[in-house]
């Protein structure tokens, strides 16, 4: 008996620990929502940020703003129910969610505006080459992947004008000095302002 019980303890830990939400949602981004205070990153997918531009027919096309509009859309107003395992770093639930039995992820992928993310999931690798072979969404578009997209790189034409800075230098409210170095994290995410007191430097002072 006590080894049948500690089997099933086994068992339930590896499988791991399933939690579910449901509700109206509130949509953040093209793969980010919140379902009563929680918020939730569809597992599986990443769709084009927010901010960021996608070119078509040679003009730049907003497809961040695109996807998370689509989503608003797909989801509506009404309940969805939503599922998990685990969180990522930022302690937001890794997720699925169904709306009418649909897995809102797959739609996504299937309509081309969010990318499988096979670098933590195969889920939606069939979807993805389904969608790219009709050419929905961003696969009639030039695009950069989002992940790619976060570190900082540009499709041509649409380069952030300070990429080359070696280092990025600004001056806090205290009076500090704070130095951003090509190559760290968040060096293509800070933007060179002079106003702001944000300039390019050769190297470190």
């Amino acid at each position: 008996m006590k080894l049948l019980i500690f089997i099933t303890l086994v068992l339930i830990t590896a499988a791991g620990f399933t939690e579910e939400v449901r509700g109206p949602a509130r949509v953040i981004d093209g793969d980010s929502i919140e379902v009563n205070g929680v918020k939730i990153r569809l597992y599986g997918i990443d769709a084009p940020e927010g901010k960021q531009s996608c070119i078509y027919r040679g003009d730049d096309w907003a497809c961040g703003e695109t996807a998370t509009e689509a989503l608003k859309q797909i989801i509506g107003t009404d309940s969805i129910r939503c599922t998990w395992t685990k969180r990522d770093p930022y302690e937001r639930a890794l997720g699925t969610c169904y709306k009418d039995g649909y897995d809102i992820a797959e739609v996504m992928v299937d309509h081309g505006l969010a990318l499988a993310y096979t670098r933590y999931s195969a889920t939606y690798i069939l979807n993805q080459e389904q969608a790219k072979a009709e050419r929905k969404g961003i696969w009639h578009a030039q695009f950069m992947p989002p992940w790619d997209w976060r570190r900082g790189v540009r499709l041509a034409g649409n380069e952030l004008p300070d990429t080359n800075c070696p280092v990025k230098g600004n001056v806090n409210r205290k009076g500090d000095r704070i130095y951003h170095v090509k190559g760290w994290r968040d060096h293509a995410k800070v933007r060179l302002e002079p106003k702001e007191r944000v300039m390019c430097l050769q190297s470190v002072e």
